[in-house]
């Protein structure tokens, strides 16, 4: 009977584990539909604003420049911001993000230093001996609620001031809730006709670049106006550094929505894992005892016999 008992005891166990998986993944799912619905509503929000800085760079017709949009002959230092999750049991969420960063800027022979958002990626670079100048760690579930506006302050500040000569940011880009895309942009310079793009390197349940189609802007957004108060020029300055802070944000919110989404994948999947265990164990047991009543109706039909 210490076999079957055992065998109990395990039914038990995994039976207690799936109910957490199955919890986890409906808060996931919870989670998702607050996450979907503000990356939706933030890219709206970004596809207007670069269409209004689209328009005002054509009516200037080349004449605006600005620091953000310079580009260095050279690339000595490199930035590279990396947005992962806090928490695990997501399933590849955070580790393809770090796989990209490794394939892409680990070997590029450019300096680069690292400024990490998220625990995940923040312990993994670390362990690997790479130039952390900045972790944030412990973020709040609401993306919107991130640090970006220091960030980028730091950021504008730095590469104004020539200590980096160009800024890239590593996210994973929300396609659907079985499909997320790892992706590469480069921050600064920024360049105000592609602001929208970003180079797709791989994700889970897809791989490729990111949806041409899903990035085009909207011809409406393209119109000039008649005038403009105060001058383009004047409002170009004070909108490309918005932008810069916009895209940050949309990174988190992007990812935030990926991190969901993997978790609530990965816990359906742990789910469905525990309940076929179950079913092998109590197969499994359903087995054990009835060779155990076997044994038992031969012991005693012996015994019958013997004393006959």
């Amino acid at each position: 009977m210490a076999g079957l008992k055992e065998i109990r005891r395990r039914i038990t166990s995994v039976n207690n584990t799936r109910q957490i998986t199955r919890a986890m993944k409906l808060v996931a799912a919870a989670k998702l539909k607050r996450a979907q619905d503000a990356a939706q509503g933030g890219r709206a929000y970004s596809d207007r604003l670069n269409g209004i800085v689209n328009t005002l760079v054509a009516d200037l017709s080349g004449e605006f420049t600005h620091p953000l949009l310079e580009k260095a002959e050279k690339v000595d230092v490199r930035r590279v911001i990396v947005i992962s999750g806090d928490r695990g049991l997501c399933g590849g969420y955070n580790a393809n993000v770090i796989k990209a960063v490794e394939a892409q800027e680990l070997d590029s022979g450019v300096m680069t230093e690292f400024v990490a958002i998220g625990k995940r990626s923040a312990s993994t670079l670390a362990r690997l001996g790479r130039n952390i100048i900045s972790t944030h760690e412990n973020l709040p579930e609401n993306a919107a609620l991130w640090p970006f506006e220091e960030m980028s302050r730091a950021v504008i500040g730095d590469y104004i001031a020539g200590r980096c000569q160009e800024v890239v940011l590593y996210y994973t880009k929300f396609v659907s809730a079985l499909k997320q895309i790892v992706v590469r942009e480069v921050l600064l310079p920024f360049d105000v006709l592609h602001s929208a793009a970003g180079e797709g390197i791989s994700g889970s349940g897809g791989s490729g670049r990111a949806n041409a189609e899903e990035e085009k802007l909207d011809p409406q957004l393209l119109i000039s106006p008649v005038g403009y108060s105060p001058e383009p020029g004047v409002i170009l300055s004070e909108l490309v550094p918005m932008l810069v802070r916009t895209r940050l944000l949309q990174a988190g919110l992007e990812a935030k929505a990926s991190e969901n989404a993997s978790r609530m994948t990965a816990m359906d999947s742990a789910t469905s894992n525990a309940s076929e265990l179950i079913d092998k164990l109590k197969l499994y047991y359903n087995r054990a005892r009835q060779s155990t009543i076997t044994r038992e109706l031969i012991d005693i039909v012996g015994g019958a016999e013997a004393i006959q």
